[in-house]
């Protein structure tokens, strides 16, 4: 600072008003200050814990709205964290909204894709009415815009009858665009000249009427439909075409004379139908013929004698032809029984009781019937002129009914049954004065009413072992028990009623033995599987003679010991194997012979009273019980040992081959084999 301008005191003078030290009042300028000092901590706060989010757009210059607050900064847009709607739109392009999410990251990016809006086509032309397709698929007629094409390379084709189709690719740019596109169609069609035979017949062109022959007229190279009619005559027709631009002439068209209808019935309906030798079809029918032509007609059916018939018809006339059949006829003389019985024919009643029946000669159903016998249907074909004879005898249902039944039946192993149907009462066991009779062969009654099948041999080594491969019978002193067609021994009662069991699955029958555990534990009376013969059974085949009478022995004479060689037992061929043999008996089998040896008895079973003793169902009671008769006996329900019935190769005492005889065991003995029986069906199946 220089000396000219010297500082210099001067006197302080106070402003007009009141002294204002000391008050408390704000001046508009702090508090303008302030307020911005706030905004601006919040606008730093924001800045701090906003998320920079960058939107990538297609197309590029999209306009971008989000609701709620937020900041753009250039390419940026600041946003808190959380959900926010966002809308883009774009010149041409379908507006876009989507919510988006705006996590914790300090930056994230935001692709938005609009959809750009379809175009349109104008489409010039000078023919009206031009349809058009695009890619395939119908999009309406032109000359006219077409709208809402999206965007991209379509083909496109346009289609006017009479001219060639045109086929075109465009690029619709789209974006709301509107295109526009020439279209010039090229005439496909030539000029044709057309004659008739007779003429004036009226032609059509792709069924639009032209006109009357002889003309000339528009056909199209691409092909037309003719089609040419004329009264009197076949309606003519066939495809034509010519080169487009030019003149031809189709040859002259021979027009055919129409053919007639004959509507062609018969009574009865359904006769097979020639015309002139050749099959037609069946009556009622109607069929078109050449006019003027005589026409033979044939009818047949089954019964009725051939008719022959002729026809002439008019062009376009139709005409009927009714043909009333005749039948032909032949007769049935049918004699029934009983002589009350209702005969029906084809399920028409004819009435009861022997007739002639006049029928057609074709098969008829002829039913004959009465309650309480069963129908008997028969099928027959009467022939013309002859007198046939027929004789019907019914069967009541049980007769029928055993009438169906198999005398005779045989299992899978080889194994015959004989049906036995004994239908009486008899004595079982012995008298107390007959000489060896035993304590357990107590006299008692019993009926037998249940059909059933008994083997008539007993069962050889061979059928057991198709059960048990392994199975031997063994042998004694050398003497083998184990060939084929020996009877099969040293089996169990357990092993004679599991073989039972086998054969009937084999065979398909529902098993007899209840099995628990693999043992037997029950039997089923309902079944009609195979097992062993009840005791009642056994005694009943083995005793019974002809006349229904008790035997003691199965010899004729009665006496012991035997005279006669009857069955395998105890004899002299067996002297050195047994104790005991038969005095002067020889039967020349040692041990068990096959089965099937030495005569059967009177029911034609072999072996029944030797061989080998047999395994029968029951549980052996010491004392059977005593009383009134029995009907149909099973034994007692309970036991530890099973009844023995029949003599052996190994016994020979009177008590032993009386036919009474009867011993117990459990387990197999030498001597010891088995037959197999069955029901004939389960109870409920027998009338």
């Amino acid at each position: 600072m220089s000396d000219k301008n010297p500082l210099l005191a001067t006197d302080f003078t106070p402003m007009d008003g009141n002294d204002t030290r000391g008050g408390t009042a704000l001046s508009a300028g702090m508090i303008s200050l302030g307020v911005l000092t706030a905004i601006g901590i919040i606008i730093m706060t924001y800045l701090f814990i906003a998320r920079a989010v960058i939107f990538q757009t297609a197309p590029p210059a999209a306009d971008i709205k989000i609701s709620g607050l937020s900041f753009n900064i250039g390419d940026n847009y600041l946003l808190l964290a959380g959900d926010y709607d966002i809308k883009a739109s774009a010149p041409g392009y379908y507006p876009l909204l989507e919510t988006i999410n705006v996590s914790d990251a300090p930056t994230q990016d935001v692709k938005l894709e609009l959809q750009p809006l379809p175009g349109n086509l104008a489409v010039t032309a000078t023919l009206d009415d031009i349809k058009i397709s695009i890619d395939n698929q119908p999009a309406g007629t032109v000359p006219g815009t077409v709208e809402g094409i999206s965007r991209g390379l379509h083909q496109l084709e346009f289609n006017k009858y009479r001219y060639f189709p045109l086929r075109q690719e465009i690029n619709i740019d789209g974006l709301g665009k509107t295109q526009s596109l020439d279209v010039t169609l090229v005439p496909a069609w030539g000029q044709m000249q057309f004659t008739t035979v007779p003429a004036g017949a009226n032609l059509y062109i792709d069924e639009r009427l032209v006109g009357q022959t002889p003309l000339t007229t528009e056909v199209l190279e691409t092909g037309s439909e003719l089609k040419i009619e004329l009264v009197g005559y076949k309606t003519h027709e066939q495809r034509v075409w010519t080169k487009a631009g030019t003149r031809s002439e189709q040859s002259p068209i021979k027009l055919i004379v129409a053919d007639g209808t004959l509507q062609l019935s018969s009574s009865p309906s359904g006769a097979s139908v020639t015309i002139n030798n050749k099959f037609i079809g069946s009556t009622p029918l109607d069929v078109a013929l050449a006019p003027f032509s005589k026409h033979r007609i044939e009818l047949f059916l089954e019964g009725y004698l051939k008719s022959i018939q002729a026809v002439r018809l008019k062009p376009e006339k139709v005409s009927t032809l009714a043909v009333s059949l005749e039948p032909n006829i032949g007769t049935i003389a049918l004699t029934i029984n009983p002589i009350d019985a209702q005969i029906l024919v084809d399920n028409r009643n004819q009435g009861t009781g022997s007739r002639i029946l006049a029928l057609i000669a074709k098969p008829h159903n002829i039913s004959v019937q009465k309650e309480g016998y069963e129908t008997k249907i028969l099928t027959v074909t009467p022939r013309p002129g002859h007198e046939q004879a027929l004789s019907v005898n019914l069967l009541t249902v049980e007769q029928a009914y055993w009438a169906s039944r198999p005398p005779m039946v045989k299992s899978s192993v080889g194994s015959s049954l004989k049906l036995f149907r004994p239908d009486h009462s008899f004595t079982m066991g012995a008298p107390r004065r007959q000489p060896g009779r035993r304590a357990n062969e107590a006299e008692r009654s019993v009926s037998l009413q249940r059909p059933f099948y008994l083997a008539t041999k007993e069962i050889s080594n061979a059928e057991f072992r198709r059960w048990k491969a392994s199975h031997s019978s063994s042998a004694i002193r050398g003497k083998s028990l184990d060939m084929d067609l020996q009877p099969v021994a040293k089996v169990s009662w357990e092993d004679a009623a599991g073989f039972c069991n086998w054969l009937s699955k084999r065979d398909g029958l529902p098993p007899f033995y209840r099995l628990e555990a693999g043992m037997i534990n029950g039997f089923n009376w309902d079944s009609h599987g195979y097992r062993l013969p009840t005791e009642a059974e056994w005694a009943w085949a083995a005793k019974i003679d002809a006349n229904s009478k008790s035997t003691t022995f199965p010899w004729v004479n009665g006496l012991y010991p035997p005279v006669e060689i009857t069955d395998n037992y105890a004899d002299q061929s067996a002297s050195r194997l047994l104790s005991f043999t038969i005095a002067n008996y020889n039967d020349k089998s040692p041990v068990s012979a096959p089965v099937g040896s030495f005569k059967p008895n009177n029911k034609g079973l072999y072996n029944m009273s030797g061989n080998v003793a047999e395994w029968v169902n029951d549980y052996y009671d010491v004392r059977p019980r005593r009383g009134d008769a029995i009907q149909d006996p099973t034994g007692p329900t309970t036991g530890t040992r099973y009844v023995i019935r029949g003599a052996s190769w190994a016994l020979g005492s009177r008590t032993e081959l009386r036919l009474s005889y009867r011993d117990a065991g459990v387990d197999g003995r030498l001597d010891v084999g088995f037959r197999i029986a069955r029901y004939v069906d389960s109870p409920g199946a027998k009338p």
